[in-house]
């Protein structure tokens, strides 16, 4: 190897350690006191408690959504969309990790206790001009 070979080496290895210790830290486990927003057209509707096992119900644009919370984790268990992507996304247990159900305009983060606005989900996403949820 060359002098050149070397240096790119260094330069994507450096650049591979950094990205894998930032996203460590990008999605954390929920901690005990957890809870999990589910926004409808941007606006929050539903604050759930991640520590409580149940099943709720909100209206989509195209119908209802089932939300299924067990052993803190959540997901959308029924819905009604063309290829139901919204269930199909499974059970979420990690922070700022959302489902998204854009047929419904429905979307469900968790959102640790501990959480920086800044670093939220849904602040990324409303500061995106081309999400429009």
């Amino acid at each position: 190897m060359n002098k050149k070979e070397l240096i790119i080496i260094s330069i994507i290895f450096t650049l591979a350690s950094v990205w894998y210790v930032l996203s460590l830290n990008a999605n954390k486990l929920p901690d005990a006191n957890s809870r999990a927003s589910v926004y409808h057209n941007d606006k929050e509707i539903l604050n759930i408690d991640m520590n409580v096992n149940d099943t709720y119900v909100v209206n989509g644009e195209l119908g209802d959504v089932v939300i299924e919370v067990l052993d803190k984790q959540i997901r959308v268990a029924e819905e009604v969309s063309p290829l139901n992507y919204c269930s199909l996304q499974g059970w979420v247990d990690k922070t700022n990790v959302p489902i998204i159900c854009l047929p419904n305009r429905i979307m469900v983060v968790i959102e640790g206790e501990h959480n920086n606005p800044e670093d939220d989900i849904t602040t990324q996403l409303r500061k995106t001009a081309h999400y429009n949820l």
